[in-house]
This record gives C-alpha cells, sequence and structure tokens, in this order.
C-alpha cells in the first residue's frame, strides 16, 4: 500500500509536468534587433508581388545584419519565416527558404522565398524569422506592418 501512494504521486506529477506548457518567444511577439553574443543582429524585409497575373504567390527577401557591420556569429542559421497579415481572417503562414546567402564577414545574411501566399497590396505583414544559434537555442526576429510592394521589374 505504502508504494501505491508513492506511484499515484509520481504518476500525478507525470502528468502535471506534461500538460504545462513552457512558453517561448512567439513570432509575433518577437523584436527587430537581438543579441547573440556580443552581436546584435537586426532585420530588415520586403514583400513584393511575383507577376500580374493571378499566380497566388508573393516573394519575400529577409535581410539580417549586425548592427556593427562585423561577421555573423559562428554557426548561425535561419531556417524558417513566418507571415501573419493585418486582415486577421486570414490565416499566419509559415515557409521555407528558397535560396540564402551569407556573407559571414560583412555581417550580411539575405533570405529569399517565393511561395508565400498572394495577399491584397492593401494588407500589411508582419514577417518573422525563426533563428538557431550554435548552441541550438531558438530566437525570432520580426519586422512588422510591411506594405505588399507591386511587381518587380
Amino acid at each position: 500500500m505504502r508504494y501505491l501512494k508513492k506511484y499515484m504521486v509520481l504518476l500525478i506529477v507525470i502528468i502535471l509536468t506534461a500538460c504545462t506548457v513552457t512558453k517561448t518567444i512567439c513570432p509575433c511577439e518577437a523584436p527587430e534587433i537581438i543579441r547573440l553574443g556580443k552581436k546584435e543582429i537586426q532585420i530588415n524585409a520586403q514583400v513584393s508581388l511575383i507577376d500580374t497575373t493571378t499566380s497566388g504567390k508573393m516573394k519575400i527577401k529577409i535581410w539580417l545584419t549586425t548592427l556593427d557591420h562585423t561577421s555573423l556569429p559562428a554557426n548561425f542559421k535561419a531556417d524558417y519565416y513566418y507571415l501573419r497579415s493585418s486582415n486577421l481572417a486570414r490565416a499566419a503562414f509559415e515557409g521555407k527558404f528558397t535560396r540564402t546567402s551569407t556573407d559571414t564577414i560583412k555581417g550580411i545574411m539575405e533570405l529569399e522565398a517565393s511561395d508565400a501566399p498572394r495577399c491584397e497590396q492593401t494588407e500589411l505583414l508582419d514577417v518573422a524569422v525563426h533563428l538557431v544559434d550554435s548552441h541550438g537555442k531558438t530566437h525570432f526576429l520580426k519586422k512588422g506592418s510591411l506594405p505588399i510592394q507591386p511587381v518587380n521589374r
């Protein structure tokens, strides 16, 4: 009987632990500048329509730069991006980058995606980037209220 009570307490602790949620930063709450070690990294972004037809896609260009224009932190990578429209009826979107270009020495990472769903030009978009540092820790950077640019020619 004594062991039964201990097992019940252990079972309750496991259930309560499994049901708790650890709050990590949400892309919608992310800052425009983060500090990784001694480096501060800033986000800039542009959203544009791909063509004038109804292709249903937009192009996302994101630039991550160090504020002091020195090298990026080692083993720093960006893998996902998130879009949230000012039109709250539209669902948020998560996508992967189709092209990345990094100049580690100059402290610039250029990210591009061409698979974002098309939005109305009157909408404003929040663009967030999912980052992973050399320790495997997740970070988010966000550029908010971006207008959608017309087709680039």
